[in-house]
């Protein structure tokens, strides 16, 4: 900027140096062919030269007045640019002198001109320590063949920087003067004069050494992590193998226990039939029966239906185990189903009273008709099981608008608390003693609950106020199809 003005100014002057002869010239030209006639013809000589005196006398000092103050107001608007010149050199000393970043600048040779107290700091060398020393001297480790690497470096940022102008976000390694290395973040930019003669580089030195350190630190934890993930990719991939292997060995042995479990059942219940068959038989071709076989015969055939109650309910909970249960939904009167469950158990169970309450006009349900006699028939036997001998069983069916339920209840000692839920899971007993007073394997009310979830229902069981345990199964409400 100063050089700029500096120049305006010594081409004003060289204007005015010609400028002003030549003003006067055409001055006085001018006069001599107007003024200074007009004044001879209508005056006296004497008269004729104060008027010259005047004239002459009065334009040159003007001019040169004119002159001077012309050029003092150059001068002091020169003076005024180089004093804000100072002052913003002041100014940017001070910014780069007190700089947390590092600055310094190089002569065209490379060597130090000016170092900040930021690069003080960062390399611990004063700037009377680096004054005229080469940056190679700072560049690089100190290992051997450093130095040649760093006189490549810098001849390398000197030929960038005159290229393109600068160099921006170059990464270097310094040596402090303890001999610690850092990571140092360079930007470079070429200096010229106003005639673009070369005045060396100015160069910006950031402390990158801990962000280098963490990102090194983040790589060497993103590869661990790899690892640790392919491994456990690998791992997991093997125990899916394994997963799958032994599910395959657990559908096969699933489908072998079904099998077992239909073989057996249906061979149990073919010589069970035929054992009932020769029974009826014995008892008709019997003419007088005496009590001990009137007994005997009793007891074989409640065995005999003991035993086909149970393998009818393992084949039930086989196939809704493994969803080959199959359905036959139809709107179903509850009334005449429980009616026909209860004669047939009050014909096996000849002892035990059986009470079902006759409430007319309910809501048909859509159900099963056999699986919903199935489950009513199994809470009877339930009831007979644990209820005192010629103690009665009531059976009760009320409904809303959503439900019909139908309620068993015996006069039994009730259900334990903790018995309340699991009393319906597979094999659940709540006497699992070996003088269990009542016999059985704990598949009937599990079966229940199966075959009441199949038909959208739902089953509980509660202890009634006075004593004895409920049975409540509940069954959807049938509505016909708008």
């Amino acid at each position: 900027m100063m050089g700029q003005l500096g120049d305006n100014l010594q081409k004003r002057v060289i204007v005015l140096r010609w400028l002003i002869p030549l003003s006067f010239a055409l001055l006085v030209v001018l006069y001599q062919l107007g003024l200074a006639r007009w004044v001879h013809d209508n005056y006296s000589d004497p008269l004729h030269f104060g008027v010259e005196i005047i004239f002459f006398g009065a334009v040159g000092p003007a001019m040169a007045f004119w002159v001077l103050t012309l050029v003092n107001s150059w001068l002091d608007e020169k003076k005024e640019a180089e004093q804000q010149a100072r002052t913003s050199e002041r100014w940017l000393a001070s910014v780069i002198d007190a700089s947390a970043d590092a600055i310094l600048s190089l002569d065209p040779q490379g060597r130090i001109e000016s170092w900040n107290r930021g690069a003080e700091l960062l390399l611990g060398y004063t700037a009377e320590q680096v004054a005229d020393r080469l940056l190679t001297d700072f560049l690089g480790g100190r290992e051997t063949g450093g130095q040649k690497a760093a006189e490549v470096e810098v001849a390398w940022l000197m030929q960038t920087a005159r290229g393109v102008g600068f160099v921006r976000g170059h990464e270097t390694t310094v040596h402090r003067a303890d001999d610690r290395t850092l990571i140092v973040e360079l930007t470079a930019t070429y200096i010229t004069d106003d005639g673009n003669t070369p005045l060396g580089l100015s160069l910006i030195l950031r402390d990158i050494t801990n962000r280098k350190q963490r990102e090194a630190e983040i790589r060497r934890l993103n590869a661990s992590l790899n690892q640790q993930v392919a491994a456990r990719t690998q791992e997991l991939a093997e125990k899916v193998a394994e997963l799958a292997q032994a599910n395959a060995e657990l559908q096969k042995l699933d489908q072998t226990r079904s099998e077992f479990v239909s073989l057996v059942s249906h061979q149990v219940r073919a010589p069970l039939t035929n054992v009932r068959g020769a029974v009826e038989r014995l008892q008709s071709s019997c003419g007088v029966q005496n009590p001990a076989c009137a007994r005997m015969f009793a007891i074989i055939d409640q065995q005999v239906t003991r035993l086909d109650r149970l393998a009818q309910d393992v084949l039930d909970a086989n196939h809704l185990e493994s969803g080959e249960l199959a359905l036959h939904l139809e709107p179903v009167s509850v009334l005449p189903a429980a009616r026909r469950v209860v004669e047939q158990m009050r014909v096996r169970l000849p002892y035990r009273p059986i009470h079902l309450s006759d409430t007319p006009g309910l809501p048909l349900v859509y159900a099963d008709r056999d699986r919903l006699m199935e489950v009513l028939a199994n809470l009877l036997d339930n009831a007979d099981k644990y209820a005192p001998p010629d103690t009665a069983v009531f059976v009760d069916a009320r409904a809303d608008e959503v439900e019909v339920t139908v309620t068993v209840r015996d006069c039994g000692p009730g259900l334990p608390p903790d018995a309340l839920e699991r009393i319906f899971d597979k094999f659940y007993r709540t006497d699992g003693s070996d003088s269990q007073a009542a016999y059985g394997y704990g598949l009937g009310l599990y079966v229940c609950r199966q075959l009441a979830a199949a038909q959208n229902g739902r089953i509980w069981a509660e202890n009634h106020p006075e004593g004895g345990a409920l049975f409540s199964v509940a069954l959807p409400v049938w509505s016909a199809p708008s």
